[in-house]
Formats: structure tokens, C-alpha cells, sequence
């Protein structure tokens, strides 16, 4: 019987070994596993493939593939030295040196503890007690020669926490340029059952309800994508006089406040101006202080701007006390809008019925503020737009604290504890920031990114660690974002 000519060079089928199989895509050759079976169904004998072997070309031959390499010195693995460790995220954490480096000109004593227990809040949402468990799962604890205990971390907690002064030293030196065209500040409360902290007092939460907390005040960069600096408040002091205090420690500038809806009242008006604090208040859609009548037309105006490829119009109008009220229609969701409300007439929901639409048509896509600053009418709807940014920040704060709440019960304790989750929230907002330049936000989440990179892990084989094969799906995020973990 003649023998079957092979396809492929001499040169190429010399490294065909029994269970192989060579195959060819483009102008490359690469080797695979196979194996043979008998297929009941078919009646027949067929082979399937058992794994990716290497790649053979005419110059170096045969060239394993890097999944399958271990070190030549080895003759056999010692599965009684095999290990893992998560390598990913703490791997990411300590690239950013804009956030690791000053911590530990600030902290020299401190920074390795700080930057455990910041990858335990960030990954894991972390308590005191379990910070030691995750360390030891985490390649740090190959790279740290340090002890993680729970009375470790208590006592750096409140070495840190019993001095504010290199906190903000600290934060100062990642804020950068207080001139900046401008900061934002919010404030949000955080309940704790603690008897023990002096700033916990009766409060009234944004839930409506009257709870024992403390009042957390941030200052957040548009330009830079980072939450600037925090302070803590007792929890019955109002907004306005913490804003003012947090504002003169601060050094900034051009701060100003862009609080949400419900936070308008005359009171609040009068109170941020006596103290002279800049503010952009929106507006119910119910409020008397909007013209309709100014939106009937305004969509007909030359008065308009683009904002991520949406047209805005925009009007405005002075109000009493030398205040201004701006009035802007978003386009895109004035259809939104009146789309959703005719499927509901539709639909027959109650109260929606022709000719209430006919009467909200003036507000569709409708948007109100109103500020005493003097200020361009896109400025204001950019500026107002970026409490979004605060917003993320805040979810962050409520994610990474977990449940809202705290369980400190020393006031040192409490600033340092804060002080760790806003390096968290540092992190935390880089990685949303990095998404967000990358277009990669819609697609994923902070959390998303957090999770892929904790799935990047080392194996220790026989006393040398090697990163382990990546799944597509982190491979594919890592590349987008041009990040090399190795």
C-alpha cells in the first residue's frame, strides 16, 4: 500500500510524536494533544483534542507553549509545594504610586499594615478580624514581612488616627492645585451604634428617620477623578456650618456645592450665602421659581450646546436676592420622556391620560437650577453634571464602609479607620476613572474590574511562584486597558 503523502515540510512532521497532531493556520505551525476514542453513535473511530502543546518553525523548532512551561531544573512537581495566591489586584494597588508612594513618606512606620488593610476593604469589605485570613491569601504576604493580627491593625489604627495633621498632609499632596477651576463637596451620613464616639449623635438620616450618626463631608476633583480630602462631623451639625469649616481647613479656592434636590429651602439659600459659600441648587420640577412659560419655546432658541453628543438648550433669569435661575431642555430626553409617558397612557396606568401630557409637555427633558454665582449657562449644567462623580464617590463610600455603618469604638480608631477606606475610595475611583477614559464604563463596573484582576493569581511550584494562565474575559479587559500584570 503507498504511503500517504503528509501536507506538510519534512522539516515539520520530524516533530510529530504519537498523541500529536500538527496543524497549520496562516504561515505557522502549531502542535496539539489529541487523543483517540471510539464514537458509539458514529461507529467509528475519531480522536478529539486534549491540549495546546507549542508551536514548531523551521529556525528554533519546536517551541513549548508558555502554558505548559515549569522550570527545566525540575524533573517532577512536588504537589506538597504547590500554592496559590491572589497576585491581580494587589499587584494594581501597589502600581499606583501616586497613591502608594507619598503613604509611605507620610506613614514610614505604618504604610505596609495601611496598604493590607486597604486591599482587604477594597476586595473583601473587610472587618478587623478577618484582614489576617485574607492577607494570607494574597501574594502580599509573600512580599510584606510584616504580622496581620486584629490588635496589629486595632494599634495602626489608632496611631494614625490620634494625628490628623499627616492625614492631611497626605491628601494635600495627591489634591494638588488648590486654584482649581473648581471642586465639589457633599456630605452623607454613616449611622453607628457606637456608645463610645464622641462624634455619633442623634441625626437625621437621608432616610428620613432620626438615627445615631456622624456626618462624613468629601471634596471631589472633576479634574483629577479623586475624591480630594474627607472630614468628619458630629452628627447634628448641619451642612452648611461643617461645609464652611471643612472649607477654610481645606486651602481651596473655587469650591462649590452641588447638593441634590431636596436640599433646597429659602433657609439653606440664606445660610450658604451668609457664610459665602459658591452652590448650584436644582430645582423640583414643581418648584415656583420655574417659568414654564420659558420652556415652551425653548427648544426653537439659538441658545444651545452639545454635551456628549446630546443638544441641550438652555434660557435664564435673575431671581430675588441677586440669585439666577437657569432652565436647561435636554433633547434626547424630552423624547425619552414623552415616549414613557404615552406607552403609559397606553397602557392605562392611572393618571396618565392625554391631556395631562398635553401639560407636562412644557417640562419634558426638563432640568432647573438655581445658584447666586455669575456663571456661563453651560459651565453651570457641566459643573452640575459632574456631581455624578460624587455621586459614584458615595456609592464607593457606602460599598467599601459596607451597610452604611460602623463599628468603631474608639474616636482615634474611627479617624484612622476612615483614613483607610478613603485610600480604598482612592483606588476605587482610579479604576472608575480608568474605565470611564477608556470608554469601558457601560461595559463594566469598578466592582467588574476588582473582581477580574482578584481572579489573576500566582501558583507556587516547588519554591518558584509563576502567574497563572488568565481566563479571555480578563484577558481581553486587561488589554483594553493596557495593563501588563506579570
Amino acid at each position: 500500500m503507498e504511503k500517504k503523502t503528509s501536507q506538510y515540510p519534512e522539516w515539520v512532521t520530524n516533530y510529530r510524536k504519537p498523541g500529536t497532531e500538527i496543524r497549520k493556520f496562516k504561515d505557522r505551525y502549531y502542535v496539539y494533544a489529541v487523543k483517540g476514542f471510539y464514537d458509539k453513535e458514529r461507529k467509528k473511530s475519531r480522536k478529539k483534542t486534549i491540549g495546546f502543546l507549542g508551536t514548531v518553525s523551521e529556525s528554533e523548532g519546536f517551541v513549548e507553549a508558555k502554558t505548559k512551561k515549569v522550570p527545566r531544573s525540575y524533573k517532577s512537581v512536588d504537589v506538597k509545594n504547590i500554592s496559590t495566591r491572589e497576585y491581580g489586584l494587589g499587584a494594581f494597588i501597589c502600581s499606583c504610586s501616586d497613591i502608594i508612594e507619598p503613604l509611605k513618606m507620610y506613614f514610614s512606620r505604618q504604610w505596609e499594615w495601611m496598604l493590607v488593610a486597604l486591599y482587604c476593604r477594597l476586595l473583601h469589605t473587610s472587618p478587623l478580624k478577618n484582614m489576617g485570613y485574607y492577607y494570607k491569601k494574597s501574594y502580599l504576604s509573600e512580599e510584606l514581612d510584616i504580622s496581620v493580627t486584629p490588635s496589629a491593625i486595632s494599634s495602626m489604627l489608632k496611631d494614625i488616627g490620634v494625628n490628623r495633621i499627616p492625614m492631611t498632609d497626605y491628601m494635600n499632596e495627591l489634591s494638588g492645585n488648590k486654584n482649581q477651576s473648581m471642586t465639589l463637596i457633599d456630605a452623607t451620613s454613616i449611622i453607628s451604634y457606637s456608645e463610645n464616639l464622641s462624634k455619633v449623635n442623634i441625626g437625621f438620616s437621608k432616610q428620613h428617620n432620626y438615627e445615631p450618626l456622624f456626618n462624613l463631608l468629601y471634596f471631589y476633583s472633576p479634574e483629577s477623578y479623586l475624591p480630594s480630602c474627607y472630614r468628619l462631623f458630629n452628627g447634628n451639625i448641619k451642612d452648611v456650618t461643617m461645609m464652611s469649616t471643612a472649607i477654610k481647613e481645606s486651602g481651596y479656592k473655587n469650591t462649590v456645592i452641588i447638593a441634590d434636590k431636596g436640599f433646597y429651602s429659602e433657609n439653606n439659600l440664606d445660610l450658604l450665602e451668609q457664610e459665602k459659600l459658591q452652590y448650584i441648587i436644582p430645582l423640583k420640577r414643581n418648584s415656583k421659581l420655574i417659568d414654564y412659560k420659558r420652556y415652551e419655546h425653548l427648544t426653537q432658541s439659538k441658545n444651545h450646546f452639545l454635551f456628549e453628543g446630546r443638544v441641550i438648550y438652555y434660557d435664564s433669569y435673575p431671581a430675588e436676592k441677586n440669585r439666577t435661575v437657569y432652565l436647561f431642555v435636554d433633547e434626547q430626553m424630552m423624547i425619552k420622556e414623552k415616549r414613557d409617558y404615552i406607552m403609559r397612557i397606553e397602557k392605562g396606568s392611572a393618571g396618565y391620560t392625554p391631556e395631562e401630557f398635553v401639560k407636562k409637555i412644557p417640562g419634558f427633558g426638563s432640568f432647573s437650577a438655581i445658584t447666586a454665582m455669575q456663571t456661563e449657562a453651560k459651565t453651570l449644567f457641566l459643573a452640575y453634571k459632574s456631581r455624578v462623580y460624587v455621586e459614584v464617590l458615595f456609592d464607593g463610600v457606602k460599598n467599601i464602609l459596607g451597610n452604611d455603618y460602623t463599628y468603631m469604638q474608639n474616636d482615634d480608631a474611627l479617624e484612622g479607620w476612615m483614613f483607610i477606606n478613603h485610600l480604598a475610595l482612592l483606588v476605587h475611583h482610579k479604576i472608575y476613572a480608568l474605565l470611564k477614559q477608556n470608554d469601558l464604563i457601560d461595559k463594566y463596573s469598578a466592582r467588574d474590574f476588582i473582581e477580574y484582576l482578584a481572579g489573576v493569581r500566582k501558583v507556587k511550584i516547588n519554591e518558584e511562584w509563576i502567574v497563572e494562565p488568565i481566563v479571555q474575559e480578563q484577558k481581553k479587559l486587561l488589554q483594553k486597558l493596557n495593563i501588563h500584570i506579570t
